[in-house]
């Protein structure tokens, strides 16, 4: 970070997106409890009624749902262990607005330099792009996660939940990968602009 204009902005939507998040997981939370309690009878649903999985199923259920965890836990050990997490944390883009960065992400895409000025954004957001693959690894060990404990339960909750999250994250997959080659096109077409020193993650 050059500035420190730049460098305060950064700190500022960092703050802003940690807050947010933080709200997203204790609306979660909630969410959850209330699951819990209509699990536990005090509100009665057939919906969250657990079924009753033969051994086997339960088995392959409880394999799944440790598999998942520990490719979650591999997951989030590589994106910090090759700079993924550092470089994403430090990105110039936080300065930016998400509107702009949509914006710049399009660019990329396309192969676009609308001004001179947009390269070192847009070669960062192409550097970010590249690393979103590191993230796969976590979206297929949460897919595997929700499955085992679908297993485990056969309860109906488990089934739209499991649908839901794999409608979404099989999108999330599918645009990251798309992504990610258009992505290192660019950079490939663009090298050596000595105002993006960030890493892609590749080590």
């Amino acid at each position: 970070m050059d500035s420190s204009p730049e460098r305060r902005e950064i700190q500022r939507k960092r703050r802003r997106f940690r807050l947010l998040l933080v709200g997203t997981v204790l609306a979660f939370a909630l969410v959850s409890l209330l699951v819990g309690l209509m699990a536990d009878g005090a509100f009665p649903g057939s919906w969250v009624e657990r079924g009753d999985p033969p051994t086997g199923v339960a088995v392959t259920g409880g394999v799944l749902a440790v598999l998942g965890l520990v490719l979650e836990i591999v997951g989030l050990v590589g994106l910090v262990r090759s700079g993924s997490y550092r470089a994403d944390r430090e990105s110039r883009l936080w300065a930016v607005s998400f509107r702009r960065r949509r914006e710049l992400a399009r660019a990329v895409r396309r192969g676009v330099v609308d001004s001179p000025d947009d390269l070192p954004f847009l070669r960062t957001a192409a550097a970010q792009m590249v690393r979103l693959r590191r993230q796969i690894p976590i979206i297929g060990g949460l897919v595997t996660l929700n499955l085992g404990q679908l297993l485990l339960s056969l309860a109906p909750m488990w089934f739209l939940l499991f649908g839901v999250t794999s409608v979404m994250f099989a999108f999330a997959s599918w645009q990251i990968l798309r992504d990610a080659p258009r992505a290192e096109a660019f950079l490939r077409e663009h090298p050596g602009d000595p105002a993006v020193t960030e890493s892609t993650g590749s080590r």
